[in-house]
């Protein structure tokens, strides 16, 4: 919730800087974005950036990407990336707002403590055994978005944008340990899912894309 009303807030604010500054376009051909909110999240923390282009008046290719370096709140490391292309369409009204079909692929691995299956045939575990072992986690996601894009500090070359959307994530999970035939056990599923379990430790339900990113246009 926090982060929502930060986001919503960011872009009421960037709404009056731009009712200061009308006769200002937005107009651009490539640009860099760096997205912030990556860096404060403390469960995924994670380094991203991204670029895209104009390829049409209103239409724009690019792409973010991002890297896991660091240790979540609970202190356990955390590794992996992710990619995400997008397609943007521009309105009419000098490049300031904007619907955006992105895709994307994340993998994470992570070290955590908990029960494991041991000896398992056909996910049912002849017993269970406490240790560490390795979190592997695939997500896939398809997600409309529609922005803002407004000049920060009315800069000639920083602008600020603001997104929220709504898309389907199709979440795949396993383990890495060095005993064979180890599965996870029941407590350690995340067993929501928006259409039924499809197969062990993989799931799909809806996401919900929210955050800010600041660009710098280079061209």
């Amino acid at each position: 919730m926090k982060v929502l009303f930060f986001v919503i807030s960011s872009c009421i604010i960037v709404q009056f800087a731009a009712a200061q500054n009308k006769l200002q376009t937005n107009d651009y051909k490539q640009q860099l974005r760096i997205n912030p909110l990556g860096l404060l999240n403390p469960l995924e923390t994670n380094l991203s950036v991204g670029y895209d282009v104009r390829v049409k008046k209103r239409l724009s290719l690019g792409a973010d990407v991002a890297v896991y370096l660091a240790r979540d709140a609970f202190s356990r490391p955390l590794n992996g990336f992710f990619v995400r292309p997008a397609l943007r369409l521009y309105s009419k009204n000098k490049l300031k707002t904007y619907a955006e079909l992105s895709l994307m692929y994340k993998h994470t691995v992570q070290k955590e403590n908990g029960w494991l299956g041991m000896d398992c045939v056909n996910g049912v575990p002849s017993y269970e055994k406490f240790d560490e072992y390795k979190n592997v986690k695939d997500v896939f996601d398809i997600s409309f978005r529609f922005g803002l894009r407004e000049r920060l500090f009315h800069s000639a070359n920083w602008f600020f944008e603001c997104y929220m959307g709504l898309g389907i994530r199709q979440k795949i999970r396993s383990i890495k340990y060095a005993e064979k035939n180890t599965c996870l056990t029941a407590d350690n599923f995340e067993t929501f899912s928006l259409f039924g379990q499809v197969t062990p430790g993989s799931y799909t339900s809806f996401s919900l894309p929210i955050g800010i990113r600041f660009t710098r246009t280079i061209k």
